[in-house]
């Protein structure tokens, strides 16, 4: 399996830029060859990473927001900035997107996946040479089957579990309810009243 590292950058504005009925603002660039997947110099060009915002509907307290989806080294790098750094990047880049030197952010956010200790990244992906069945294997309880042992002592859930639905929080979700499932099968009597086990 593969892991790798998005993150997301919020944006939250007084005012709005763009158009009531807009859902999404793609970034759009001339001259495709800095899309590559290797960027030439990171420090200057990471922002291209970024393709595009999503309009997010006010919610409580919070008004105007955007979000952005940036991945892969350029996601990692941006870690190493200050959210003083992120922000001034990424101001520039709608300015010059848009043509409008005022837009100005009232605030950032941004997840850190990569450097959380606990999750060290945020989403796998099937890598060169792995396959569904790879993804199987790591969703079998411990102990194995066919062991002498007849407890179930370690259950795998999380998106990377799920054959079809990897790298989604909807799969994270169907294999939490796939290894509940199989606890409650595993400790249920054929008659069907749950054990005092539970």
């Amino acid at each position: 399996m593969g892991f790798g590292t998005n993150n997301k950058i919020f944006l939250e504005f007084e005012q709005p830029f763009w158009d009531e009925d807009c859902e999404l603002i793609y970034l759009l660039w001339e001259d495709e060859t800095h899309l590559a997947n290797v960027v030439s110099d990171i420090n200057m060009s990471w922002n291209r990473k970024l393709f595009g915002f999503t309009v997010l509907k006010p919610i409580g307290p919070y008004g105007l927001v955007l979000y952005g989806w940036i991945a892969g080294r350029e996601s990692e790098f941006i870690e190493t900035l200050s959210e003083l750094e992120v922000l001034h990047s990424v101001t520039q880049l709608l300015r010059i997107f848009t043509g409008n030197p005022t837009i100005t952010p009232r605030k950032l956010l941004r997840s850190q996946w990569f450097n959380d200790p606990y999750s060290c990244g945020s989403y796998t992906y099937v890598a060169r040479g792995c396959s569904g069945y790879d993804i199987d294997n790591l969703a079998e309880p411990l102990p194995l089957k066919g062991s002498n042992s007849k407890s179930l002592q370690v259950l795998f859930a999380g998106e990377a579990t799920h054959r079809s639905f990897f790298s989604t929080v909807h799969g994270a979700l169907l294999s939490g309810w796939r290894e509940a499932e199989r606890l409650i099968t595993h400790y249920t009597p054929a008659s069907g009243s749950v054990s005092s086990k539970l």
